[in-house]
């Protein structure tokens, strides 16, 4: 049944970012036709699949609702809100040394590296899946869909990149809107030729950027799981101060709350072909926007820049890296040198390969 199918799809998908989440609990609410998940916290390893170089330290998501008209679905849309996100990240830069997990992880990189070129090859596949009822059926409930996000906060918080100068960065927004119109900006429902062009209207409210130089991470009185849904909500949220939202603490924002309304259109690529029309496009009515970074600031992203190039370079090839000290093993640090160094001038033979004039430049990586 479709049912079920949510319900798998909710559990594997969702399952792999939060904690508590019952199977037997989903397939009871989607059948019903609506599925609410409330006051769920993210699991540390939420962003391991994205291989950035940080960490989540603490994450809430405060509700996730959606509405499923099973009895018209095809002619209504799918209701998806989503209320409260909160996520506190740390650096995750340190790498270990050639353990069999780091051996693992490069593996697996390789081998998803193929797999992204077996999809590209199966593009054709889903242009004719595309074709089908199922596919064209599909098309419609995802052209559909009535989104709404509110009061999301995430917070990275770095006393690594610039020791002695911790500082925090951060994402505010109150709400995300986004509806199917038609070409006159009324709310519809498309179907047929019309999902050949998809145009959504997305409203926009207090988005902010701030980033708080010499400031000192977030401490709470008890560890961040034990927190009660309310405390999340002081910590992280805006709250109403004076008949206006402002934020409960001071920041130093880079892009100051702003609100506006955009239009996003999305066309068929065969559409696209005949018309010769990028296949996305948006049009963006901000109201006034303040751009404004201190030199303190600047100092700071530059650190972190820095780290996490710094960091990029030693995962590549953390596989080859000595668990033990350079001092305790000297010859091993030496093969690894040597190693990173065949590594790298295979590289620059392949990249230069096809040139007539090949120059190779002797250079050691910083900090590999």
């Amino acid at each position: 049944m479709l049912e079920d199918q949510v319900a798998f799809l909710l559990q594997k998908y969702l399952g792999n970012y939060v904690r508590g989440l019952s199977k037997e609990a989903l397939k009871i609410s989607v059948w019903r036709g609506d599925v609410e998940l409330t006051n769920m916290q993210l699991k540390p390893e939420a962003l391991n699949s994205l291989k950035l170089p940080v960490r989540v330290k603490a994450g809430f998501l405060g509700s996730v609702k959606l509405k499923v008209p099973w009895s018209r679905l095809g002619q209504e849309p799918v209701l998806v809100y989503l209320d409260r996100i909160f996520i506190l990240a740390e650096p995750a830069t340190q790498v270990e040394g050639c353990s069999e997990d780091a051996v693992q992880e490069a593996k697996r990189s390789r081998v998803k590296e193929m797999e992204i070129k077996l999809l590209e090859r199966q593009q054709q596949l889903k242009s004719e899946l595309n074709s089908s009822w199922l596919g064209s059926f599909i098309s419609t409930v995802i052209g559909n869909i009535k989104l709404s996000i509110g009061n999301i906060h995430i917070r990275y918080e770095d006393e690594e990149s610039n020791p002695g100068h911790p500082f925090a960065a951060g994402l505010v927004l109150s709400k995300l809107s986004a509806v199917t119109v038609d070409d006159l900006g009324k709310e519809t429902f498309a179907t047929g030729g019309d999902l050949n062009r998809v145009k959504k209207s997305v409203e926009l409210e207090r988005l902010a950027l701030y980033f708080d130089s010499d400031s000192s991470p977030w401490i709470v009185d008890k560890p961040w799981e034990d927190l009660l849904p309310s405390e999340w909500s002081q910590v992280f949220e805006f709250r109403e101060q004076g008949g206006s939202r402002s934020a409960s603490k001071k920041h130093t924002y880079i892009l100051q709350p702003v609100s506006g309304k955009a239009k996003y259109t999305k066309i068929q690529l065969t559409e696209a072909k005949k018309t010769g029309q990028a296949l996305q496009n948006a049009a963006v009515d901000l109201d006034d926007v303040t751009l404004s970074l201190s030199k303190d600031g600047y100092r700071d992203i530059l650190k972190m820049a820095d780290n996490f190039s710094s960091f990029n370079q030693r995962l590549r090839y953390a596989h080859l890296r000595p668990s033990l000290p350079v001092k305790s093993d000297p010859r091993a640090w030496w093969k690894y040198a040597y190693k990173v160094w065949e590594s790298i001038l295979g590289t620059i033979i392949e990249k230069r390969k096809t040139s007539e004039d090949i120059r190779i430049f002797i250079c050691i990586p910083p900090e590999i």
